[in-house]
């Protein structure tokens, strides 16, 4: 392993070293990771009418502005559309500019909902309401802050969220997948509360900023469907569970509804600082020879298995079950791992959002295909009890390695489509106790380097 980080892209590593000191303070909404500006957001006008008038003008110029404020109100109340019972709102106005033409089944109005949906999933802690339409590794993220957060008694209340732009500005083909990322422009005001800690409690009024929102679906999708704006499996038209959680399983015909096979799902949230037009891997066209007879390969999708792995690694350092590292780790790797943790001592963590994740290399051995990635997360730590003690002063940017493993003569035919690390990968059935090594229905082991992908390296950068 020496000898592969000996032979590391010089270049991105510097790209990477620039970015951690291009640090900006991080703000708490979904998605998070964002710098927030320090210099204001939005002028007092705010919203969509922001600005007025210069004074002057007498009785009749008092008058000609009520009259337009008032078709100015009744114009916007008109055009926009609002998330039932929050109050956030955008405006048709502002979803029509692209830079790149929508694609197929990805509508802005689609974006502006998944948008809204995801701020309210992520204030209220609860993702039921968009797992059908959000991938694994998206899920992870949320789910792995809401259980820190829980920890430490927090909450983080959003509103007069108004998205203010959307436009397409990349879409890129992705082995049997297309991808697409859309510019979502916002405001919107947050507030960080801990009734348990107080004196850590942030607010921030309208604040402004950019993310990048990719979406991802196979070229080979079935057309007509539609997972966002109802609630019925799209394979056989069953009411969804209301008990979707780590599995997106249809309970009637146990089709997978956010396979990217029915509709554009949502595989990843960027902030604006960390988006790069693009992809930065050089060997796509020789990593897709090797991968041509899985037609489920693709970069974005196994860049979602690598963010999958890390939030469930950071939730292990902060004093999750040992165990869980059994479902996707080889022995070596997960010592490793667990000596890094005795080292940090027992921490939880305040903040943490995964910045980006990159695939930049892969190297062939005897038997397997490795994938080389580079992550950079942010986070603060603290020492919870009776009182809170912070173990970071402040924000932290960290960049780590890691190497996702396979043998080669296994992407030599299709993979199963199976949920990552939550379901036996040979018979499909879940994973009912993180402490089993083996399927309890087929005796499989988990770790097989036959059937999915292993880690075999994990370490930070420095």
């Amino acid at each position: 392993m020496k000898k592969l980080f000996s032979s590391l892209n010089k270049t991105y590593m510097i790209i990477y070293a620039f970015c951690l000191l291009c640090y900006q303070e991080t703000f708490a909404r979904a998605g998070g990771g964002g710098g927030h500006s320090s210099g204001g957001g939005h002028s007092s006008g705010g919203g969509y009418g922001g600005g007025g008038y210069s004074g002057g003008g007498g009785d009749s110029g008092i008058i000609i502005i009520i009259i337009i404020i008032v078709f100015v109100v009744v114009i916007s109340l008109k055009k926009n559309k609002k998330l039932p019972g929050n109050g956030n709102a955008y405006s048709e106005n502002n979803l029509s500019e692209s830079s790149t033409e929508l694609p197929e089944g990805l509508t802005n109005e689609k974006i502006g909902a998944a948008f809204l949906s995801i701020q309210e999933a992520w204030q209220n802690k609860d993702l039921k309401k968009v797992r059908k339409w959000i991938s694994d590794g998206v899920y992870q993220r949320f789910n792995a802050q809401f259980e820190m957060m829980n920890k430490l008694s927090q909450v983080n209340k959003l509103s007069n969220i108004n998205i203010d732009g959307i436009s397409i500005v990349s879409t890129n083909n992705d082995g049997n997948y297309q991808t697409a990322d859309a510019a979502v422009s916002f405001t919107m005001d947050d507030e960080f509360i801990s009734d348990k800690y107080p004196s850590f409690n942030q607010k921030y009024r309208g604040e402004s900023a950019m993310e990048y929102w990719t979406f991802i679906k196979r070229h080979d999708a079935q057309t007509g469907k539609n997972l966002y704006d109802n609630n019925n499996c799209p394979n056989c038209g069953a009411p969804f569970e209301i008990s979707m959680g780590e599995i997106s399983r249809c309970g009637g015909c146990g089709t997978l509804t956010n396979n990217a096979s029915y509709d554009w799902v949502l595989s990843e949230i960027t902030q604006e600082d960390d988006y790069n037009e693009g992809s930065s891997f050089s060997k796509k066209e020789d990593l897709q020879e090797l991968t041509k007879n899985d037609d489920l390969f693709s970069i974005q999708r196994i860049e979602d298995v690598a963010s999958n792995i890390f939030m469930q690694i950071m939730e292990v350092m902060s004093g999750q079950p040992e165990k869980i590292l059994t479902r996707f780790s080889d022995e070596e790797t997960m010592n490793q791992i667990l000596k890094d943790k005795k080292e940090s001592g027992d921490f939880v963590f305040d903040r943490l959002y995964l910045n980006c994740v990159d695939l930049y290399d892969f190297y062939t051995d005897e038997t397997k295909l490795n994938l080389n990635f580079y992550l950079r997360a942010s986070y603060q730590r603290v020492q919870a009890g009776q009182k809170l003690k912070l173990i970071d002063e402040e924000m932290i940017t960290q960049t780590y390695e890691m190497v996702l493993s396979k043998n080669s003569k296994a992407l030599q035919t299709a993979e199963k489509e199976t949920v990552f690390s939550y379901e036996c990968a040979k018979c499909g059935a879940p994973y009912s106790d993180t402490t089993n090594d083996v399927c309890e229905y087929c005796r499989a082991p988990l770790i097989d380097f036959n059937r999915n992908w292993v880690l075999t390296y994990f370490k930070m950068v420095g």
